[in-house]
């Protein structure tokens, strides 16, 4: 009777330890796919941002996904689809946002409509109006 009690505890002990090893596992699995996968990552404005009143941004953005592209340019209200691909780190870009901006402006707020592989990113853009 105690060898058949020993047994099932036993055999208990390796069931709980297998259990945990595979959640471990598959944890560690689901986290590595994630951060190769590109699920997490940022696009962001860094520093000043100038636009002309013809509409062309210049911009430098940081960007950790691998694979991003800025698909829409959102303008009081008004959504302008442009295409232009990311690159990863941070790079400066020339824009064609397609809007014009009347004289006696001096601040644009514009939102560039970033799509990943799994996410649609709104990012909010401060620009200074400069002369064309």
């Amino acid at each position: 009777m105690r060898k058949g009690l020993s047994d099932s505890v036993t055999m208990m002990i390796v069931l709980l330890a297998s259990v945990i090893l595979a959640i471990t596992v598959v944890s560690i699995l689901f986290t590595y796919l994630g951060y190769f996968g590109s699920n997490y990552g940022d696009v962001r404005q860094i520093g000043t941002a100038l636009i002309t009143q013809d509409g062309k941004l210049n911009i430098t953005l940081e960007n950790s996904f691998s694979n991003a592209k800025i698909v829409g340019v959102i303008y009081d209200a008004t959504l302008h689809n442009v295409n232009y691909t990311l690159l990863l780190g941070q790079n400066k870009y020339t824009i064609n946002t397609g809007f014009t901006f009347p004289n006696g402006l001096q601040t644009v707020a514009l939102t560039l409509v970033v799509v990943t592989n799994q996410n649609t990113i709104y990012v909010p853009v401060e620009a200074q109006l400069v002369n064309s």
